[in-house]
């Protein structure tokens, strides 16, 4: 039940736009500058300006570009040591992908040496022939001897 109470609620919801209406003031900042004298009234509301408010202003505003310019060496230096990271990963695998080829090589170069120095191929049917001739010939002269 909640939850058919809940699709339906929002159904309704997505059905029915909602609109805002927000005020609009064109608002002019009163942007007149004046100098004033010590206890001397200002002609007109705004912002006083002392020179020791203009050094503050001047002095956050290097800051802040102290801070940029320190940020963005930070994120150059981290840049760059993930590069290296990843240039040292690659070195890494480049070199040990390397090693497994050469030993791959080097096993086919032993395998080639083992297929070439092998026998030649009618060796063995003469050996097992020869053989069977020496062990027929070795039951007939044993079998002749023991008849005798």
């Amino acid at each position: 039940m909640k939850n058919i109470i809940a699709i339906l609620l929002s159904v309704g919801l997505i059905i029915s736009p909602t609109m805002a209406h927000a005020e609009e003031e064109n608002v002019v900042p009163d942007l007149r500058i004046t100098e004033l004298a010590l206890g001397e009234r200002a002609p007109f509301a705004g912002i006083l300006l002392t020179p020791d408010s203009l050094t503050k202003i001047e002095n956050d505003a290097k800051l802040k570009i102290s801070l940029l310019e320190n940020n963005h060496k930070f994120d150059l230096q981290k840049l760059q040591l993930q590069i290296d990271a990843e240039k040292a990963l690659r070195l890494s695998e480049r070199q040990m992908h390397e090693q497994i080829f050469q030993s791959q090589i080097r096993r086919i170069e032993s395998l080639e040496e083992i297929a070439i120095n092998k026998r030649p191929d009618w060796v063995l049917p003469v050996a097992i022939l020869t053989s069977f001739v020496v062990g027929a010939g070795v039951t007939v002269g044993i079998t002749y001897a023991v008849n005798q």
